[in-house]
């Protein structure tokens, strides 16, 4: 059984587990897919077209997921008949998890690499991997970026004075 790491789980750990490090980037030198992307994002045009609006991560039916990044859950429940979990990571923007059974409650605040939940099946996914989504807003004014941006590029604090730009 893989962990899927939404963590603070060292990267070497997680190469050596065969398992995608998703809370933190690849190791130097590596990609998403080496640590078990299987599918990238992939921004529509117009907010109404086609797209992948989120990644998927290698995972199997049973797998438990942790927590991507500190924040406080924000919804437990089925999206589309997939079970999913969304966490609050600061200025307006959730990451989202899905096919995911939760073991954790809305208004729950929790740590990266905290254990939320196992992944189920539903949606393109199906027990094959977690779809991992970041977005701000709702209706009109949702916006989505890759959820990577949430562990990659760790520079210093930069306030941002929008909501379009991802937290870090």
């Amino acid at each position: 059984m893989a962990v899927v790491a939404l963590g603070a789980l060292s990267a070497l750990a997680l190469l050596a587990a065969g398992v995608p490090p998703v809370g933190q980037p690849p190791p130097a030198g590596g990609s998403w897919e080496s640590v078990g992307m299987t599918r990238d994002y992939d921004a529509p045009q117009q907010r109404w077209e086609a797209g992948h609006r989120g990644v998927d991560l290698k995972a199997g039916r049973g797998d438990p997921v942790v927590a991507p990044s500190d924040g406080v859950v924000s919804f437990v429940g089925s999206v589309g008949g997939r079970p999913t979990i969304a966490i609050e990571v600061g200025g307006g923007w959730r990451t989202t998890l899905e096919p995911v059974a939760a073991s954790v409650k809305e208004g729950q605040v929790v740590s990266a690499g905290q254990r939320i939940g196992t992944v189920r099946g539903g949606g393109h996914c199906d027990g094959s991997c977690v779809h991992w989504g970041l977005r701000s807003g709702k209706g009109r004014e949702e916006h989505y970026r890759d959820p990577r941006t949430l562990v990659q590029n760790r520079e210093p604090s930069v306030l941002w004075i929008d909501a379009v730009t991802p937290p870090r």
